[in-house]
C-alpha cells in the first residue's frame, strides 16, 4: 500500500477520495497520511486488522497493520479515519483472529444443534505472516461430534495462545422440553355456619 503525507484538511482529502490516517509504532514518530480509498478498502478486506503487510511511505517500506479504522454509523462501509501501527521485523506479534464455521447451514431444520463456543483466538507471529480470518469446516459433523482448538492446522509460523483442549464447536441432540399439564384445581365455596351468623347478630343485638 502507497501512502502519503497528509498536508490538506480532511475535508480536502475526502474529497479527493482519499482516507486520511495516522501511521506510528516502534521507531518512527506519529505520521499523518493518505492513502486512495480504494487502494486502503482493498487492503482491508485482504489484510483484515490481524495481518501484518509493507506500506510504503516516501521511499521507504513499513511492515504495518490496521490497528483502527472509524466509519459512519449508518455507513459503515465508508472509512472516514483509520490508524496503522508499525512493527519491527525481529517482533512477534501478538493478535486475536476471528473463527468462521463453514457449513453452518447444513444444521437447519435439524434434530441437533451446532454450538460454537469460541470465536476469536489469540495468537502471535511475525510480521509479514499470520491470517485475517480462520476457517473451521463444520458440515460434515455429527451428534456428540466437537472440533478443538488442538483441531486447527494454521501453518508455519503461528503460535496459538490459547488453551488446546478449549472446544471452538459441537454438535448436540436438540431436546424440546414436554410441557407439563395445566392443572385446574376446583373453587371450593366458603360455607358459613348459618348458627354462628345467627350467635353474632344476637350478641350485637344485645349490645
Amino acid at each position: 500500500m502507497k501512502l502519503q503525507i497528509r498536508t490538506e484538511s480532511l475535508r480536502l482529502v475526502r474529497e479527493a477520495r482519499q482516507v486520511p490516517g495516522v501511521m506510528y509504532g516502534k521507531g518512527i514518530s506519529p505520521v499523518n497520511v493518505q492513502v486512495d480509498e480504494k487502494e486502503f478498502k482493498e487492503a482491508l478486506k485482504k489484510y483484515g486488522k490481524s495481518m501484518t503487510f509493507k506500506a510504503e511511505l516516501d521511499g521507504v517500506t513499513h511492515d504495518v497493520y490496521i490497528k483502527y479504522t472509524q466509519g459512519r454509523i449508518l455507513l459503515p462501509e465508508t472509512i472516514l479515519h483509520f490508524d496503522l501501527h508499525r512493527v519491527s521485523e525481529k517482533d512477534m506479534f501478538k493478535t486475536t483472529i476471528p473463527i468462521q464455521l463453514l457449513g453452518k447451514e447444513a444444521f437447519h431444520g435439524q434434530s441437533y444443534l451446532l454450538l460454537q463456543e469460541l470465536d476469536m483466538l489469540d495468537v502471535e507471529f511475525a510480521p509479514g505472516q499470520g491470517l485475517s480470518k480462520i476457517e473451521v469446516d463444520v458440515s460434515n459433523l455429527k451428534i456428540g461430534d466437537s472440533i478443538h482448538v488442538r483441531d486447527l492446522n494454521l501453518g508455519h509460523g503461528i503460535v496459538i495462545l490459547e488453551d488446546m483442549d478449549q472446544v471452538i464447536a459441537h454438535v448436540k441432540e436438540h431436546i424440546v422440553a414436554e410441557e407439563e399439564p395445566v392443572v385446574v384445581k376446583p373453587v371450593v365455596a366458603s360455607v358459613i355456619d348459618e348458627k354462628v351468623v345467627e350467635t353474632v347478630a344476637q350478641k350485637r343485638a344485645k349490645a
